[in-house]
């Protein structure tokens, strides 16, 4: 027995009896730790602020009087719940409409279901809770408000307290990584590891990000290096924020650097994030444009996510594209979701670019990404951000685990 899931409490709010009967029986069947049923919202409100709150709420959408975007919305506000999970036979589109609303308030989304309620999917969508769950745990500084002056995030950068953590990309066809996407973490004295959301918006207005982006170049570059000695060529992919794009210095300062090392120059990835890119666009292209010139490989991130896609793909010399999780994490269960992965896909190797799926979470994802003919995969089925010194045990149980498909027998 599970005993994550026999702490669980769980709330199903469900208005047909028949559908609430066999939602009923496929959470028990879980032996969750305490279960809750409502037939309506109001109910369902009345009962968690008596009883107290549910770890997840399990709810229809369609419901006569409150319905269940109302409720969600109550849910969140009044703190009455962690996650939620839509049960609904609703069109697709409007359930991400919910999901992304739900999101915006705060609560942990981890899906949705079609009826009648499936066990395996349920699995699914309570494996990604105690994922989130265990996520913030170790990182409690990610849970709570964090607020940074310049002065402590200068201090920071002057004692070296930025640090890169490495998530690996692997190719479908074989497995094998390939590569790797830097990501800033804070080592901060008091508040632990502190993730990119909570200061790069600040360095960005205050100035902090160029000394900022020196920094982490710097830590990849010696660790491309590092590798080297070891006889791999990694690549390694380095975000760079739309305030120093406008530097047109910057492409002179990696060229020395990577010269200065003996490191080639497409073994340094520059990922841009698509909505980015509308800033300072004369001064932002010749800098791109020197890039690519140089030898280093340009890849649009998040693809999709921002604005005018189809000018940046025209404008910019990029090499790869990366999409977005938004649209992997659920492409195997939505329509639109594939059809969006699938186009992407279609449309980076038009133009000869490869694609790299962001948030690969499941076999599931894998094994669609693999049909549809994608390039890399990056995600926690495969790997979460670590640091360097972690990759090579990674690696070796990967390599004992990776779901390589066989190729099909010719006819």
């Amino acid at each position: 027995m599970d005993s994550r899931i026999t702490s669980l409490s769980i709330l199903i709010l469900e208005d047909h009896p028949f559908q609430r009967m066999v939602a009923e029986q496929t959470v028990s069947g879980l032996n969750v730790g305490r279960l809750l049923t409502a037939e309506g919202s109001e109910q369902a409100l009345k009962f968690l602020k008596d009883r107290g709150a549910v770890d997840i709420v399990i709810c229809d959408l369609d419901m006569p009087g409150m319905d269940g975007i109302q409720f969600i919305r109550h849910l969140a506000e009044q703190k009455l719940a962690q996650g939620v999970i839509v049960l609904s036979a609703m069109d697709a589109a409007l359930i991400r409409t919910v999901e992304d609303m739900a999101q915006a308030h705060g609560l942990m989304v981890l899906g949705h279901m079609s009826k009648p309620m499936s066990r395996t999917r349920l699995r699914e969508l309570l494996e990604f809770y105690f994922v989130e769950q265990a996520e913030n745990q170790a990182h409690p500084a990610a849970t709570k408000e964090l607020i940074f002056d310049e002065d402590e995030l200068e201090k920071a950068i002057h004692d070296n307290q930025f640090v890169l953590y490495y998530q690996p990309k692997v190719l479908l066809k074989s497995g094998r990584m390939v590569s790797v996407e830097a990501l800033a973490r804070w080592h901060h004295p008091e508040a632990g590891i502190i993730k990119p959301v909570h200061f790069i918006p600040l360095m960005e207005s205050s100035g902090l990000i160029a000394p900022m982006t020196t920094k982490m170049i710097d830590l990849a570059l010696d660790q491309v290096r590092l590798w080297r000695e070891q006889g791999r060529n990694i690549a390694v992919g380095v975000n760079l924020s739309a305030a120093i794009l406008s530097n047109t210095d910057l492409p002179d300062m990696l060229i020395k650097k990577t010269r200065d090392l003996n490191i080639p120059p497409e073994l340094l990835t520059l990922e841009i994030t698509e909505s980015s890119l509308i800033q300072n666009a004369a001064l932002s292209l010749e800098t791109l444009a020197r890039f690519k010139l140089h030898g280093f490989s340009l890849s649009i991130d998040d693809f999709g996510t921002g604005y005018s896609s189809m000018q940046q793909l025209n404008r910019i010399p990029f090499s790869e594209l990366k999409i977005d999780r938004s649209f992997v994490s659920n492409a195997c269960h939505d329509k639109t979701h594939k059809a969006i992965v699938e186009a992407n896909i279609s449309l980076a190797h038009n133009l000869n670019m490869k694609t790299v799926a962001e948030g690969v979470e499941n076999i599931e994802d894998w094994q669609l990404l693999h049909e549809l003919n994608c390039d890399l995969a990056q995600g926690y089925f495969i790997a979460k951000p670590m640091p360097a010194d972690d990759i090579s045990q990674w690696e070796q149980e990967w390599l004992t685990r990776q779901p390589i498909t066989p190729p099909k027998p010719s006819l």
